[in-house]
Protein backbone atom coordinates (compact mmCIF):
# COMPACT_ATOMS: atom_id res chain seq x y z
CA UNK A 1 0.00 0.00 0.00
CA UNK A 2 1.30 3.43 -0.95
CA UNK A 3 0.48 6.37 1.26
CA UNK A 4 0.57 9.78 -0.35
CA UNK A 5 0.75 12.83 1.81
CA UNK A 6 0.50 16.37 0.76
CA UNK A 7 3.31 18.61 1.87
CA UNK A 8 2.42 22.23 2.28
CA UNK A 9 5.28 24.62 1.94
CA UNK A 10 5.00 27.54 4.30
CA UNK A 11 4.49 30.75 2.42
CA UNK A 12 7.20 33.27 3.02
CA UNK A 13 6.02 36.57 4.36
CA UNK A 14 6.63 39.75 2.42
CA UNK A 15 8.60 42.50 4.21
CA UNK A 16 5.37 44.47 4.74
CA UNK A 17 3.76 41.40 6.32
CA UNK A 18 6.79 40.85 8.57
CA UNK A 19 6.53 44.42 9.86
CA UNK A 20 2.88 44.05 10.91
CA UNK A 21 2.48 43.93 14.67
CA UNK A 22 3.98 45.32 17.85
CA UNK A 23 7.78 45.66 18.06
CA UNK A 24 9.26 46.38 21.49
CA UNK A 25 12.55 48.26 21.55
CA UNK A 26 15.18 46.06 23.20
CA UNK A 27 18.07 48.53 22.85
CA UNK A 28 19.09 51.83 21.28
CA UNK A 29 22.61 52.95 20.47
CA UNK A 30 23.65 56.55 19.90
CA UNK A 31 27.20 57.93 20.01
CA UNK A 32 28.45 54.40 20.79
CA UNK A 33 26.37 54.30 24.00
CA UNK A 34 23.91 51.40 24.21
CA UNK A 35 20.77 52.01 26.25
CA UNK A 36 18.50 49.06 27.10
CA UNK A 37 14.84 49.20 26.15
CA UNK A 38 12.42 50.83 28.58
CA UNK A 39 9.12 49.43 27.32
CA UNK A 40 8.80 51.77 24.33
CA UNK A 41 7.44 50.20 21.15
CA UNK A 42 6.29 50.71 17.58
CA UNK A 43 3.19 49.05 16.15
CA UNK A 44 3.13 48.68 12.38
CA UNK A 45 -0.40 48.32 11.01
CA UNK A 46 -1.11 46.29 7.89
CA UNK A 47 -0.79 48.33 4.72
CA UNK A 48 -3.90 49.32 2.81
CA UNK A 49 -3.51 52.37 0.58
CA UNK A 50 -0.90 53.69 3.02
CA UNK A 51 1.16 52.07 5.74
CA UNK A 52 0.69 53.55 9.19
CA UNK A 53 1.54 52.81 12.78
CA UNK A 54 1.61 53.87 16.40
CA UNK A 55 4.64 54.58 18.55
CA UNK A 56 4.68 54.57 22.33
CA UNK A 57 7.35 56.33 24.37
CA UNK A 58 7.53 54.79 27.83
CA UNK A 59 9.50 57.61 29.50
CA UNK A 60 6.55 60.02 29.26
CA UNK A 61 3.75 57.53 28.42
CA UNK A 62 2.95 59.37 25.18
CA UNK A 63 1.59 57.81 22.02
CA UNK A 64 2.12 59.13 18.51
CA UNK A 65 1.34 58.07 14.96
CA UNK A 66 3.42 57.66 11.82
CA UNK A 67 3.30 56.52 8.23
CA UNK A 68 5.96 54.36 6.65
CA UNK A 69 7.19 53.01 3.34
CA UNK A 70 9.47 50.06 2.71
CA UNK A 71 11.49 49.51 -0.44
CA UNK A 72 10.89 46.27 -2.37
CA UNK A 73 14.06 44.52 -1.22
CA UNK A 74 13.54 45.47 2.46
CA UNK A 75 16.81 47.35 2.81
CA UNK A 76 15.27 50.71 3.73
CA UNK A 77 12.25 52.00 5.65
CA UNK A 78 11.13 55.63 5.71
CA UNK A 79 9.17 56.64 8.80
CA UNK A 80 7.27 59.94 8.82
CA UNK A 81 5.93 61.04 12.21
CA UNK A 82 2.40 62.41 11.83
CA UNK A 83 2.14 63.61 15.44
CA UNK A 84 4.80 65.04 17.74
CA UNK A 85 3.88 62.77 20.68
CA UNK A 86 5.51 59.37 21.14
CA UNK A 87 9.00 58.65 19.93
CA UNK A 88 10.88 60.48 17.20
CA UNK A 89 11.51 58.03 14.34
CA UNK A 90 11.14 60.57 11.52
CA UNK A 91 14.09 59.35 9.41
CA UNK A 92 15.10 57.17 6.52
CA UNK A 93 16.44 53.99 8.14
CA UNK A 94 18.70 51.29 6.75
CA UNK A 95 17.36 47.86 7.67
CA UNK A 96 20.15 45.75 9.15
CA UNK A 97 17.99 42.72 9.92
CA UNK A 98 14.33 41.81 9.52
CA UNK A 99 12.90 38.45 10.54
CA UNK A 100 9.52 37.49 11.94
CA UNK A 101 10.89 38.03 15.46
CA UNK A 102 13.77 40.52 15.21
CA UNK A 103 14.19 43.95 13.58
CA UNK A 104 17.32 46.12 13.59
CA UNK A 105 17.62 49.50 11.85
CA UNK A 106 20.13 52.33 11.73
CA UNK A 107 20.20 55.95 10.58
CA UNK A 108 22.38 59.04 10.77
CA UNK A 109 21.17 61.98 12.86
CA UNK A 110 22.69 65.36 13.69
CA UNK A 111 24.06 63.66 16.82
CA UNK A 112 25.63 60.79 14.84
CA UNK A 113 24.65 57.24 14.02
CA UNK A 114 21.68 55.72 15.81
CA UNK A 115 20.75 52.05 15.88
CA UNK A 116 17.55 50.54 17.26
CA UNK A 117 16.96 46.85 17.94
CA UNK A 118 13.45 45.48 18.45
CA UNK A 119 11.73 42.18 19.08
CA UNK A 120 8.20 41.27 18.09
CA UNK A 121 5.59 40.62 20.77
Amino acid sequence: MILLTECKKEEELTPKEMFEGKWTITSQEILAVVVPGDGSYLTFNSCASTCSGIDYKASDASTGTFTYTIDDDATEIVIDDTTSAGGNYNFTWDILELTEEKFRMTTTTILGNMKIEMSKN
